[in-house]
């Protein structure tokens, strides 16, 4: 968890929507289990309990698979078929019974056991779906022990009023019957954007905010609560006017929700004619669709570390290969650009020789990674270049911070083409290749990359992090992450200018330009395209298409000479308010 000030806490942006409710705390399940040694004439019969405990939780997760699949469809059903997986799991039941026979313990104790070691295996991998995994295993490892303990399934339907729910964590149990009647919503400490909590408040359309690493320390029952599920934010206590702000903010909402349709088919132009091509970032394949329903004309960002982490095995060329086809020809004839793998720094897989570094964001990742991993490189580039057949693609490197490493990794992009003309395999042939400019040192040698890359992409998180020195995971320091610092401005320009002189686009794929403020300021630096999540496209749109492109280069010339954030972020703030008062400023 990161504080942006002394009741604002920033986590993962899961479902979006906004919310202000009083809180209800889901406190954590204790199921109580005694470890019971058995005598030798009750073997047979604990096995036999062991077994009835097994039917009936398959019974109960049949039973909430046919309610999810008949209510929200068969692709969120399918969740429930790795819990049915885990339930069946021959080596989990072998050791359970095992421990029964040969050990002569309690069914629950050695279930409990077993299945806690699982999990924790998962749990050691830190990866965000095995993270997941494990949670599945121990919600499974909860169904059988209720049954075998006699205890009542928890239920949120037990719940009455209208609340946000603060957990540490949903089960996919307790996610199964979210009800948006009476959740408005969600924020939990653990989880991720494909976590399945994640996954079902989006498709009961509740704003959710997960991965907030210690909300539960932060409130009380009752205590009000805003939640931001657009930007991944949640306020305790929020004041009077922050409420009437989160409250228009939230009509807004609703209004480009309702008008989806007709501006998903308007053009990012401003009111003089200024195009700005409006992208999506995205983790899997399967967010591409979502987000060409929210307006994206091209993917701006897709991250590739998901193949990388949701299994503890290297993915193959096929398998890569046909994800970015599927993605590819899903978007055609709008740009893909797809990123090479960014392990390191936030992002762990021990099977590619990664080790854990004291400074990770300073260490082995990125393009580092691919140019000395050069097997694995070449694996992900022949992939991207076939795919490139199918539809638009271009190719961005991470984390580039001298021209040694573009050249080297354009000489990589060479043997691979030279490989697949060899093999006579299709390959595309002419595509944009560029790097995502988020080191000072692009800054600086800007003018020389410039040069040799197709497009810069700022990643303006990384950006403004090693620009400013500010870890925004760290507490202490959150508040000092600004991005409407002159030093990140001043950088923003030069990447433009320098990108303009030499002829070449210059995207922004960082959460700023999903910023009003942040969007405006950007809009006026020149800037040709804009990446963001998928969930704020419409207000983006709707701002590139109230903002003339001179007004918002007025803003940014001015905010440009102001000497402090502050001072920057009031200014922008105040000119917006007043003069485009349909912009709804967080």
């Amino acid at each position: 968890m990161a504080t942006l000030g002394p009741r604002v806490l920033r986590g993962v942006a899961a479902s979006p929507g906004i919310a202000v409710g009083k809180v209800y705390i889901l406190e954590l399940e204790e199921l109580h289990v005694k470890e019971r040694t058995l005598s030798p004439g009750e073997i047979e019969p604990e096995l036999a309990r062991f077994k009835a405990a097994l039917a009936a939780t398959r019974e109960d997760i049949q039973q909430v698979k046919d309610t999810i699949r008949q209510e929200l469809g068969a692709e969120q059903a399918k969740v429930f078929d790795a819990h049915l997986q885990i339930l069946d799991d021959v080596v989990a039941v072998e050791e359970t019974v095992r421990v029964i026979r040969e050990e002569s313990k309690n069914a629950e104790f050695a279930y409990r056991r077993t299945l806690s070691r699982i999990a924790e295996e998962f749990d050691a991998l830190e990866e965000e779906h095995f993270r997941s995994t494990a949670a599945d295993v121990r919600d499974v490892k909860r169904r059988v022990i209720r049954h075998l303990l006699g205890k009542p399934r928890r239920s949120l339907g037990d719940i009455t009023g209208q609340v946000v729910l603060v957990a540490h964590d949903l089960t996919p149990s307790e996610a199964a019957f979210l009800n948006p009647d009476t959740i408005l919503g969600i924020a939990t400490d653990s989880g991720g954007r494909t976590s399945h909590s994640a996954i079902m408040a989006r498709a009961r359309g509740i704003p959710a905010v997960v991965g907030l690493r210690n909300a539960t320390l932060h409130v009380n029952q009752g205590d009000t609560l805003a939640v931001d599920g657009n930007r991944g934010m949640v306020e305790v206590h929020p004041d009077e006017k922050a409420v009437k702000d989160y409250a228009k903010r939230r009509r807004k909402f609703l209004r480009l929700e309702g008008a989806l349709l007709h501006i998903r088919e308007l053009p990012a132009v401003t009111p003089d004619g200024r195009q700005i091509e409006l992208s999506a970032n995205i983790e899997m394949p399967e967010e591409a669709e979502h987000a060409l329903e929210r307006g994206a004309r091209g993917i701006g960002l897709f991250r590739t570390e998901f193949f990388y982490m949701r299994s503890a095995r290297l993915p193959s060329e096929e398998e890569q290969y046909e994800a970015y086809r599927k993605v590819a020809e899903l978007m055609h004839p709008y740009p893909v650009i797809i990123r090479t793998v960014d392990v390191g720094g936030d992002k762990f897989a021990s099977y590619l020789g990664t080790e854990r570094e004291n400074n990770p964001f300073l260490g082995w990742r990125g393009i580092r990674f691919s140019l000395e991993r050069r097997e694995i490189f070449k694996i992900q580039l022949r992939a991207i270049f076939r795919a490139a057949v199918t539809g638009n693609v271009k190719l961005m490197f991470p984390m580039v911070s001298s021209l040694d490493e573009l050249r080297q990794a354009n000489g990589v992009c060479a043997e691979v083409r030279e490989e697949l003309r060899a093999r006579r395999v299709p390959f595309g042939e002419n595509f944009e290749v560029g790097i995502m400019a988020e080191t000072p040192a692009a800054v600086f040698i800007a003018d020389s990359l410039a040069r040799e890359a197709d497009f810069f992409s700022i990643g303006t998180n990384d950006l403004i992090q090693y620009t400013l020195a500010v870890d925004r995971g760290n507490e202490k320091i959150a508040h000092l992450y600004e991005p409407m610092h002159p030093a990140i401005l001043r950088s923003i320009r030069t990447l433009v200018e320098m990108g303009h002189k030499h002829d070449i686009w210059v995207g922004v794929c960082g959460e700023m330009c999903g910023d009003p403020a942040g969007a405006v300021i950007l809009l006026g630096l020149g800037l040709d395209e804009f990446s963001t999540s998928p969930y704020l496209l419409p207000e983006i749109k709707t701002i590139v298409r109230s903002v003339t492109y001179s007004e918002a280069k007025e803003l940014a010339e001015t905010a440009l000479c102001l000497s402090t954030a502050a001072d920057v972020r009031d200014f922008v703030e105040g000119k917006i308010a007043s003069r485009f008062p349909q912009i709804a400023l967080p």
